[in-house]
């Protein structure tokens, strides 16, 4: 009998501790690789006494695949902003509640991009940049750098590498010629497949362009500038001699990456709690000096670009004065096909 009360009594405290353990609120992050400080993570855990159960992928597309697959529901994704106006137009994100967000007003010139492209209130600005071009230092003549156009010259002699995307290769043939990244006008479209087919390129590539720009094997390709700090940082680092730049038309995409609230959450208000962690000055600061891109809080970048961190580099920031910068959008089905067909008429001619 007593062996009964004893074992009794343990199965209560078991199933008390269990219970215990079951009320800890857990938050589903999806995020790209190395693209958030785990240690700020943990931190959020502690301050919440939280579980936050985060997850790593490699492409937007990805993210779509896991959102609609609804296997597990994520309170927090962090996709590009095409990708959000594509979620949006599919009716799969919440409406962020800004007056939730401390720190939303202090978004820097980002704001009125995002909000000015509909996006808003779907998305909450993380990381942005730009698209540009990568050269090496050693071979290329700056002075041909004056726009997109010394990408499609057909009698060049430079060795060019194109980004092999449909959206970023068509976008940089449209710039080039003057027209809206975004544009459905079908003769303006057609002109850029023709720009697209009678450049040189000696490679359509992704991740691998900025190593062969660095390498000799290009002279120069399009890139996103994330590609071009990577090696940076990386170079300076290991103290090696930088062979290569960043060039940013006046006249460029900018990329925006934002935190969304998918609409399978379970737990919003959480979510809510996770973004505003990541708008803190304090936060933003130690999150960027560990991505190295540049932050939306315009105090935070203020203090990178200062003397204690010395992030006051060439095309850090993503908007001069003076500058055009436009977004993607989504646009539709149809159009995300042309954009395809573009590129695989480019890739094999």
């Amino acid at each position: 009998m007593k062996r009964i009360i004893i074992f009794i009594s343990a199965l209560i405290l078991v199933m008390i501790l269990s219970a215990c353990n079951n009320s800890t609120e857990t938050l589903y992050v999806l995020n790209w690789g190395e693209y958030m400080d785990l240690d700020l993570v943990e931190l959020f855990e502690d301050e919440f006494d939280v579980k936050v159960v985060y997850e790593e992928v490699g492409s937007n597309e990805e993210m779509e695949v896991k959102i609609k697959a609804g296997t597990t529901k994520y309170d927090i994704v962090i996709p590009s902003d095409y990708m959000v106006d594509k979620l949006r137009q599919q009716d799969l994100l919440n409406e962020i509640d800004y007056s939730l967000l401390d720190s939303v007003s202090f978004i820097n010139e980002v704001d009125n991009l995002y909000t000015g492209y509909g996006f808003a209130p779907y998305m909450v600005p993380y990381f942005w940049g730009t698209i540009g071009i990568m050269y090496n230092t050693d071979t290329v003549n700056e002075s041909d750098l004056t726009g997109f156009d010394v990408l499609f010259d057909s009698n060049t002699s430079y060795k060019i590498g194109m980004y092999d995307s449909a959206r970023d290769s068509v976008a940089a043939s449209l710039l080039y010629l003057g027209y809206d990244v975004n544009t459905n006008v079908t003769s303006e479209l057609t002109e850029a497949e023709t720009a697209l087919e009678e450049g040189v390129f000696e490679v359509f590539g992704e991740d691998n362009l900025k190593g062969l720009v660095i390498e000799g094997n290009l002279d120069m390709a399009l890139v996103y500038s994330g590609d071009y700090f990577d090696e940076l940082y990386a170079f300076e680092e290991e103290e090696l001699d930088v062979n290569f730049a960043y060039y940013v038309p006046e006249s460029t995409n900018l990329w925006i990456d934002g935190f969304v609230i998918p609409t399978l959450s379970e737990n919003v208000d959480l979510a809510h709690e996770f973004i505003n962690f990541f708008l803190g000055e304090e936060i933003a600061v130690a999150n960027a000096d560990y991505v190295g891109y540049a932050p939306v809080i315009q105090s935070a970048y203020d203090i990178l670009v200062g003397e204690e961190y010395g992030y006051d580099y060439d095309n850090y920031n993503p908007y001069p004065i003076g500058t055009t910068r436009v977004m993607y959008q989504f646009i539709s089905d149809d159009r995300f096909q042309r954009l395809n067909e573009i590129l695989n008429a480019a890739k094999v001619n």
